[in-house]
């Protein structure tokens, strides 16, 4: 593609140049001529004595340096004067020229003649009414031509240098360019597969270095997601077998009277409510990680809080627990979907039920233009080794149900661009940290 582009920029600089040349050339000596054939075609300016050549060594040169020179030739094409300086064998071979074409030496204007050996632009004047001898004006403009000709040789010879050298260089371009796409192509490739490897590939450009990290980061992640999936969908088989296997051997017991109706069945219900929830929160997940932008509104975030406290308040009463709520006195209006935040609230607040001794209290705050919100407990606390884990999928601490509620309320903080933390000290406390 690019030899094809310098090609044809190469062959209209050809063409363009000889135009140029050709038409200088004949602008040129074609005002030469019809300076001198002016001037001595006036009658009253020729000597009446003939045999005297005209003296044209006083005009002057073109702007090519070419100098007009005279010679007399009759009808037969036969040379009657001519100076002694001028070449006879130039003389004979336009004269010749001139025999072989026939030409009519009456009134020739700019004619070009090519020779033997030489190239000339020729007009030429009867010498007198009655006589049929002519004065034949010539310029030798072989030189110029042949300087031309030379100058086109050396620009071919240019392009050739050019378009070999181009060969060359595009070669090696396209080859450091294909090359490191080939092989970052591969990696792509099994990534596809699967394959999620790091890559050691490095390249001297910025751009393909910068491209084989960014995919290195990709796989990484992708490695990542694909194990979290695995992991997934390890712990959903697990935990739907583990109540699925309780109904079912409770109702064989029912079928065979082997254990009693009514605490079997009353685990079946537990064991049936138990799975609602957990598919309820694996259909929430599901849901939660391909929403692409949640539809966010403002409201008082206490009064969402406070809504999921009152729902969960029969519980807690149950277990002799109460609610102690710590917030703001105006309203902590924020942008933040109600259902997700409800679902995190809701999440938080029957963990602090479970675990807590006989308080959870909780508050809601805004603090330098950020609203935080913490769900306190009096309860044992989290053990260190599970510190590090509580938010993972599937992770059950002690006296944990399925391992999905915290990793739901993660998600949601991070849906609404917030941070979570939690600390385990005198109190349980769960903060969350939101920008306004």
């Amino acid at each position: 593609m690019v030899a094809a582009l310098l090609l044809i920029i190469f062959l209209a600089v050809f063409f363009a140049f000889n135009l140029f040349i050709n038409n200088y050339i004949k602008s040129s000596v074609t005002g030469q001529l019809t300076e001198l054939t002016t001037s001595f075609s006036r009658r009253d300016e020729i000597k009446e004595n003939h045999s005297d050549l005209p003296d044209v060594s006083g005009q002057p040169k073109s702007k090519l340096g070419t100098q007009a020179q005279v010679f007399v030739l009759d009808s037969n094409y036969e040379i009657v004067k001519a100076d002694d300086a001028i070449d006879k064998i130039q003389l004979t071979q336009m004269a010749n020229s001139f025999k072989d074409e026939n030409i009519n030496l009456d009134g020739i204007k700019h004619l070009f003649v090519q020779t033997e050996t030489d190239d000339y632009y020729i007009s030429s004047i009867r010498e007198n009414k009655d006589d049929n001898s002519y004065f034949v004006f010539f310029v030798n403009v072989t030189d110029i031509r042949e300087l031309a000709a030379t100058i086109n040789y050396m620009l071919g010879l240019i392009m050739l240098v050019v378009l070999i050298i181009s060969f060359f260089v595009v070669n090696f371009i396209s080859s450091s360019i294909t090359k490191p796409v080939k092989k970052l192509s591969g990696f792509a490739a099994e990534i596809g597969k699967g394959n999620f490897s790091k890559s050691n590939l490095s390249f001297v450009d910025i751009e393909l270095d910068n491209l084989a990290s960014v995919m290195n980061k990709s796989a990484e992640k992708l490695e990542s997601h694909d194990n979290e999936q695995r992991a997934f969908f390890q712990n959903v088989s697990h935990e739907l077998r583990t109540p699925l296997m309780s109904i079912k051997c409770y109702a064989e017991g029912i079928e065979h009277n082997i254990m009693e109706k009514e605490n079997a069945s009353r685990t079946i219900i537990l064991e049936t409510d138990r799975l609602s929830e957990m598919v309820e929160d694996l259909l929430y997940i599901s849901k939660a990680d391909t929403e692409k932008a949640l539809s966010l509104s403002e409201n008082d975030i206490r009064e969402t809080l406070s809504f999921c406290a009152e729902h969960l308040t029969p519980v807690a009463d149950k277990q002799n627990k109460k609610f102690v709520f710590d917030f703001d006195n105006e309203p902590v209006i924020f942008n933040y979907n109600e259902k997700h935040m409800v679902k995190a609230f809701t999440n938080l607040i029957s963990n602090a039920i479970r675990y807590a001794e006989a308080t959870i209290t909780l508050s809601c705050h805004v603090l330098d233009n950020a609203v935080i919100i913490s769900i306190k407990d009096d309860g044992n606390g989290i053990s260190n080794e599970d510190m590090p884990h509580i938010f993972e999928r599937f992770y059950k601490g002690k006296d944990g149900k399925h391992g999905i509620g915290l990793s739901i309320v993660k998600l949601v903080v991070d849906l609404h661009g917030g941070n979570i933390t939690v600390s385990s000290d005198a109190l349980t406390v769960f903060e969350m940290t939101f920008s306004k």
